[in-house]
């Protein structure tokens, strides 16, 4: 984020010697996830997944399909994300903005300029107090759903209210609200109400936990009794989770229930009355009738509210899905795909099915992302005795657990394979308008090829891609006057990717790059075979078996093509 960006890297003076100096450099980036929503981030019709992995923001791209997705930021931040929300002010039509906190009480409201390409910043401020009590479950971020106000929650006792102007802007004047609920374990902004009503769940000095309300006043800089009375609630009661046509689900270990003023529906999660402890949840349909939810031994049920034609809640349905990852943060995307993030496993992206599959699950695993976190062991091995340590990790807690080899390198994101035995050469021609280089892809008329020399023959792959086997390797049918029937001794991409050479035993080949048509052809003099050749430019040094070395010249746009400097 503009104003927001952290150093990569730092210097630290030590006291002995004077003169020492320890550098200090991120080896791995953050790979747990914290916190994950959805949102029209990069446009109003765009779906994006917005992931928070400690100090870095992650902005990825829905396909329209929904079954995958495509990195398109990755954002450093000055600080360890502690909330992560969507703020949507402006309604339907316009890009929604990201509001987000740091553990050292930081805020920022950020944007997305389809310009620039780049996140910015429309609001940052610090939120911290000199005085109070940090609150033993966490920050804790709460949005008005008609965008009247903004709140967190971070010290005991004390309620951090944001206001915001009617278009959604936020004001630069941020006030704390006096709470008689010390010991705070989860809060939330009911949906359809007249004035800013909280809901909040807390527990008393007995260890009995209770649901109530709120209402908040802009006006007065404080908080009043809401519509709903004091309920005693399961005392296992963890979470809260708002619902769009009013209400509020409360999940125990024992049960899910919903409250909407003095009505209240429950169902028990488990028949044979073990506990369930819920991590996470997302919402599936926008009406908030159907729930994912996720507890710490990564079991993934769905939640299905049923509702008359008034909103009034009919029957709470849960219903097992299988066991997967256990996941912090769970976002539907589209099409019944499924974005499962972990900070104790890997994450996971899962297609929903309406069938049940062999192993009992309702879903199928699409993509899988590693991650190393938490790492509650690890040591420094050199098996190879060169110098160069491996970090041995013990990864993941409880099923997700795993030992992992982490060490510095290269590394590589397979495209395309295709088996080919007895390939004795290979060189890389650039497409044209491309700078140089092997392999990569240009933007000219001439795509980027691969030429596999054989014992026998040559054979040119190029990349392909087409609805059902998306990016993949093909053989190109139209060689032109490309030599196929020889070995290759030596294939070049010349004048910027407009031309290639290639050299076989018998001769030197000059081709157009976009349509392999021939330009030019060169042979030894003394019809002796060709052995090795280099290019520079537009110039080839070519080797010939009767102890001969030519230096040519290939210009395809000269009036001779290849030209003999010297020999």
């Amino acid at each position: 984020a503009r104003g927001a960006v952290r150093p990569r890297a730092f210097t630290v003076p030590l006291s002995s010697p004077p003169m020492s100096w320890n550098y200090t450099v991120t080896a791995h980036r953050p790979s747990a996830v914290s916190h994950a929503v959805t949102a029209a981030f990069t446009g109003p019709d765009d779906l994006n997944l917005i992931v928070a992995k400690s100090t870095r923001l992650e902005v990825h791209a829905v396909d329209g399909s929904g079954e995958g997705l495509r990195p398109l930021l990755d954002v450093p931040l000055y600080g360890r994300v502690a909330t992560l929300e969507v703020w949507r002010p402006h309604g339907a039509g316009h890009p929604d903005l990201i509001f987000l906190s740091t553990e050292r009480y930081r805020f920022a409201l950020l944007a997305y300029d389809a310009e620039s390409g780049e996140i910015v910043t429309k609001a940052a401020g610090d939120v911290s107090d000199k005085t109070g009590r940090p609150c033993d479950c966490g920050q804790i971020a709460a949005l008005d759903p008609q965008h009247r106000l903004l709140g967190l929650h971070m010290y005991d006792g004390l309620f951090k209210i944001i206001p915001a102007l009617a278009g959604g802007t936020l004001r630069s004047e941020a006030f704390n609200v006096r709470m008689e609920e010390l010991y705070l374990l989860d809060l939330c902004f009911l949906a359809g109400t007249p004035r800013p009503t909280l809901a909040t769940l807390h527990e008393d000095s007995k260890h009995q936990r209770y649901l109530k309300t709120h209402e908040v006043s802009v006006r007065d800089k404080a908080l009043s009794d809401g519509p709903w009375p004091q309920v005693a609630v399961e005392a296992s009661a963890s979470q809260l989770i708002a619902l769009p046509f009013g209400g509020v689900l409360v999940l125990s270990e024992h049960s899910v229930a919903c409250h909407s003023g003095g009505a209240v529906r429950a169902h028990q999660v488990s028949a044979s009355g073990a506990p369930t402890l819920f991590r996470a949840h997302g919402r599936v349909d926008p009406d908030g009738t159907r729930w994912l939810l996720s507890d710490a031994a990564g079991t993934l049920y769905v939640l299905a509210i049923g509702l008359t034609d008034r909103a009034e809640v009919t029957s709470l349905t849960l219903e097992r899905l299988g066991q997967t990852v256990a996941a912090s943060a769970i976002c539907y995307l589209d099409n019944g795909v499924v974005y499962l993030g972990s900070s104790c496993a890997d994450a996971v992206l899962l297609s929903l099915s309406t069938e049940a599959h062999e192993d009992g699950s309702y879903f199928s695993e699409l993509a899988r992302w590693e991650n190393l976190g938490p790492i509650v062991d690890f040591a420094v091995l050199d098996p190879e005795g060169q110098g160069q340590g491996q970090v041995v990790t013990c990864s993941g807690t409880r099923r997700d657990g795993s030992i992992r080899v982490v060490r510095s390198g290269v590394a590589f994101d397979e495209r395309a394979s295709l088996p080919l035995p007895g390939v004795k050469a290979m060189w890389s021609l650039h497409a044209s308008g491309c700078g140089g280089g092997g392999g990569g892809s240009g933007g000219g008329v001439a795509p980027a090829r691969l030429v596999l020399s054989f014992v026998s023959e040559t054979r040119l792959l190029a990349m392909a891609r087409d609805e059902e086997e998306g990016d993949h390797l093909a053989e190109v049918e139209e060689g032109g006057g490309f030599d196929t029937e020889s070995a290759t001794v030596f294939a070049a991409s010349l004048a910027g990717g407009a031309a290639i050479v290639q050299a076989t035993s018998r001769c030197l080949l000059l081709l157009d790059a976009a349509s392999l048509a021939q330009l030019g052809v060169w042979s030894p003099p003394d019809g002796a075979a060709i052995t090795l050749a280099a290019a520079h430019g537009t110039t080839l040094l070519l080797a010939t078996a009767g102890r001969t070395v030519a230096l040519l010249r290939c210009d395809p746009a000269a009036g001779e093509p290849i030209a003999l400097l010297a020999t």
